[in-house]
């Protein structure tokens, strides 16, 4: 058995894979010697809550869940290691490795390998390397080390850390990062920031074990500009008092159905809600209500009326939206005209600009589905702009004069995928490459219009598809790289 390290309470440890966090340190009734309690991160790797034979020893966080168990200290025990260590493993080069010039044999023949000996020069001089990535190697506190003044961006993503006060033993560390990155760590304990500590930029995801209280608490105590908390389970959010600088705020794939809170942040200008399927509706305007908001993602949520649509119209410097991949909007190209008619400040959505002449387009189509709809918002305003809507038969020929009916060929290798689009013909190429994308989901694409026998590009991104002779009936061919 190997000695049981000094500081082996809560600990973050793995063992062949499987992580846990030592709760107890100590004897056990009716054995000898020392044994680790752990509570697992998989509650099937446990056999108890933290007793035996009716005598607690530790208690399990995860509350009804049988994820501890008694360990001895063995060699196979990962401890992890100090951000120092984890520096110097990952950016020194050892001098016997760099003293001469080699080739690396590969499938696409021999590469020589130069310059080595000037990139371990710099690399080996951790205090002047700008950005530290410690991702994945088990950093668990910060160690011996000095301060380190010239990191501005500094990840530890995925390690060992388990307490807020060793956080900010390693912020004080690194007295100018602006960007931290520790998310998928296994944080706990009570809040701890030391003086004049300060980042700009905080990202906090995949952390389910956390909550918004502590979460927000340590963003404005740093006084961050920017956090980033997201895919860790978050269901509620609670006071945001202690934001009052924050900026730009991702809560991306959680549990969220309500962000009244949120409504007062007097600085927020951008708001990604994406992936909170529960948020099915935006909440009713009151005053101040996200008074600085400029973008705001709700793509793939919940949100299921247009009444939510309606109600962002009340925002006051709100220009950038997604609503792609919601209940609320559909692939037909009436969405779009739907949204662009509600919203009259609106200059950007789902990721396509709204050029003035599209804003126009689709005015004018909103003022003709308000034939077919009732209640819509805006009417007065939109008539006394464009004037009022023709009778049906002229309105189903102005509609389908501006519209074209395409075929888009996804063109992976010998595969092809079709997908018919109804597509404005004032639309610029620029505007389809998002609408590709999407389909493709990759940007690494070349686009091709059909004319007669032969394929014409289309290389210009602020031409209109008309400009291509794009009309009802063209295929477009999207080539993959």
């Amino acid at each position: 058995m190997s000695p049981v390290p000094a500081n082996a309470l809560g600990r973050w440890i793995s063992v062949n894979g499987d992580g846990g966090i030592v709760r107890y340190v100590g004897p056990v009734d009716g054995t000898s010697g020392t044994w680790l309690g752990v509570e697992w991160a998989n509650p099937e790797r446990g056999k108890h809550n933290g007793s035996k034979d009716g005598k607690q020893y530790f208690t399990c966080k995860s509350v009804g869940t049988n994820s501890g168990s008694f360990i001895r200290c063995v060699d196979r025990i990962d401890w992890g290691q100090t951000l120092l260590d984890a520096a110097r493993s990952r950016y020194i080069i050892d001098a016997t490795e760099i003293s001469t010039p080699s080739t690396i044999d590969g499938r696409r023949g021999k590469i020589e390998a130069v310059g080595f000996d000037k990139i371990a020069h710099e690399q080996s001089d951790l205090l002047g390397l700008p950005v530290l990535g410690l991702d994945s190697l088990g950093v668990y506190e910060l160690g011996p080390c000095g301060v380190m003044a010239n990191v501005h961006s500094l990840s530890l993503a995925r390690n060992y850390l388990t307490g807020w006060q060793r956080v900010g033993d390693i912020l004080a560390a690194f007295p100018n990062v602006d960007t931290l990155d520790i998310s998928a760590n296994h944080i706990e304990g009570p809040l701890f920031l030391g003086a004049g500590v300060s980042v700009h930029t905080l990202r906090v995801d995949s952390s389910p074990g956390l909550t918004w209280t502590e979460v927000s608490g340590f963003a404005g105590g740093v006084g961050a500009r920017s956090l980033s908390f997201g895919w860790s389970e978050l269901s509620r959010l609670e006071s945001t008092a202690a934001l009052d600088l924050l900026e730009d705020l991702k809560l991306e794939y959680n549990h969220l159905s309500d962000i009244t809170s949120l409504a007062s942040l007097p600085r927020l200008r951008s708001l990604s809600l994406r992936g909170n399927s529960e948020f099915t509706e935006f909440p009713p305007y009151h005053e101040p209500m996200f008074p600085s908001l400029e973008s705001l993602h709700l793509g793939h949520t919940g949100l299921s009326q247009w009444l939510s649509v309606d109600r962002l119209g009340q925002l006051p410097t709100l220009h950038t939206l997604y609503l792609a991949h919601t209940p609320v909007v559909s692939e037909s190209h009436t969405s779009r005209a739907m949204v662009i008619g509600r919203l009259a400040n609106i200059a950007k959505l789902d990721g396509s600009l709204v050029s003035p002449e599209e804003r126009t387009e689709m005015e004018r189509y909103y003022l003709v589905l308000s034939t077919q709809v009732e209640g819509l918002p805006r009417l007065p305003e939109l008539i006394a702009k464009h004037g009022k809507p023709r009778g049906p038969a002229a309105i189903e020929a102005k509609i389908k004069s501006r519209l074209a009916q395409v075929s888009i060929h996804v063109v992976r290798g010998s595969s092809e995928e079709v997908v018919t689009k109804s597509l404005l013909k004032s639309m610029l190429v620029r505007q389809l490459h998002l609408v590709v994308a999407r389909l493709a989901k990759t940007r690494d694409f070349q686009l091709y219009v059909a004319s007669g026998d032969h394929w014409t590009p289309l290389d210009c991104d602020t031409r209109e598809l008309s400009f291509y002779g794009v009309e009802d009936g063209s295929i477009v061919r999207a080539v993959l790289q």
